[in-house]
């Protein structure tokens, strides 16, 4: 779509009420002002998402302009009468006003600007989260790629569960009326628990980076916008994802089986309140003729996590990484240009030119140049060298 639905009628409102005194410039207004000028720059915390400002005023008829050197975008504008602009820069959202009034009424001016175009933006809020569930279904998105992110908490959790911060064995004397008592605590024992505890944070954390890089595959598995819904993909399960994305390829069902068995057994217990599935040692039955509370799995409670008080050995641990680093190099021969492009940070647009843009590179041999005009062009955004 061209347009977002409503967008005629969100114009009228804010030309009736909230943006009432911002008009167009005229032809005189483009040559270079000669009165004063004033500016106010705009805290992200007051506009965070700046480029809605822009729309508003395009919605009652401003043009914008941009992008320029070190500015993204500007809409000229009058308020009041007074010559204006917004422009967003390379380093903040900045009003700027033209006027012979006094300094004291021109900052009043430049505040009043301000807090009309920040309550503008509830009404283009309102325009695009009612097309956002269509929008978003058909891949009219871009994901932010949070990889690195997510890899560096999966590396903090794994590498203290390798290397576990060394504690000491504590002996304590206790005195008391009765008389004197004495405890001891293993430091290696504390040290076995914490590797564990790390273990499970860092299973958990390896899930979540696996289920970022599958959605970001996407669009190099035959991602179809017309077809597929990205807010349904983006809200499965890690195992309905990684279907959706590695069905098909060589290895899938094994690695698929080996990491549910790893969940299973080690992260599921800790992530759904303590509870196993099946509740094989977390629940105990009064049981009638045994006359004792007896846990529902029975014998095979020494398969749980919670069956002794160390839960994972250090073999345990190593066989947890080692199916981690077989995933992660599986990964990069399964899907090369998914995870090399995952792993550059860019971030990954759905819709269906890119798509296009994708099959056209690789007929024609020329990801690589794909992926490094991409790159440029993402630097020059972010430093705003247009």
């Amino acid at each position: 779509m061209s347009s977002l639905p409503g967008e005629v009628d969100a114009g009228q409102r804010l030309q009736q009420t909230v943006l009432r005194d911002f008009g167009p410039t005229s032809g005189e207004d483009e040559v270079q002002p000669t009165t004063p000028c004033y500016q106010l720059t705009v805290s992200p915390e007051d506009a965070p998402v700046p480029v809605l400002l822009k729309y508003a005023l395009t919605l009652i008829g401003l043009p914008a302009g941009g992008p320029g050197e070190k500015v993204a975008w500007w809409v000229a504008f009058t308020y009041q009468g007074e010559r204006c602009e917004v422009a967003h820069q390379k380093f903040g959202l900045r009003i700027y006003l033209w006027t012979d009034k006094p300094a004291a009424d021109a900052g009043t001016l430049l505040e009043q600007i301000s807090q009309k175009l920040r309550s503008s933006v509830r009404t283009v809020e309102k325009l695009i989260l009612d097309a956002a569930p269509d929008l978003l279904s058909r891949g009219n998105a871009t994901v932010i790629n949070q990889h690195h992110g997510l890899r560096s908490a999966y590396d903090y959790f794994r590498e203290r569960a390798v290397d576990p911060a060394h504690i000491e064995d504590v002996h304590e004397v206790h005195e008391s009326d009765v008389g004197t008592g004495y405890s001891f605590t293993s430091g290696v024992i504390r040290m076995r628990m914490n590797a564990f505890h790390d273990m499970v944070a860092a299973i958990t954390a390896y899930v979540s980076l696996l289920e970022h890089d599958l959605v970001l595959a996407l669009p190099f598995c035959g991602f179809d916008p017309d077809q597929d819904n990205l807010a349904e993909m983006i809200g499965a399960k890690w195992g309905g994802k990684f279907s959706r994305v590695l069905g098909d390829a060589d290895g899938a069902e094994r690695i698929r089986q080996r990491l549910f068995e790893v969940v299973e057994r080690w992260r599921n217990p800790y992530s759904h309140g303590g509870f196993e599935k099946g509740q094989t040692a977390t629940i105990y039955l009064h049981t009638p003729g045994v006359d004792a509370a007896v846990p529902i799995g029975l014998t095979n409670l020494r398969d749980s996590p919670l069956f002794s008080l160390l839960p994972a050995t250090e073999t345990d641990i190593a066989e947890v990484f080692a199916l981690f680093d077989e995933i992660d190099a599986w990964l990069e021969s399964t899907l090369p240009e998914a995870m090399q492009w995952i792993s550059s940070g860019l971030p990954v647009r759905f819709d269906a030119a890119f798509g296009a843009q994708l099959d056209a590179a690789r007929q024609e041999g020329s990801f690589d140049s794909l992926l490094a005009v991409a790159d440029y062009q993402q630097e020059r955004a972010n430093n705003m060298d247009f």
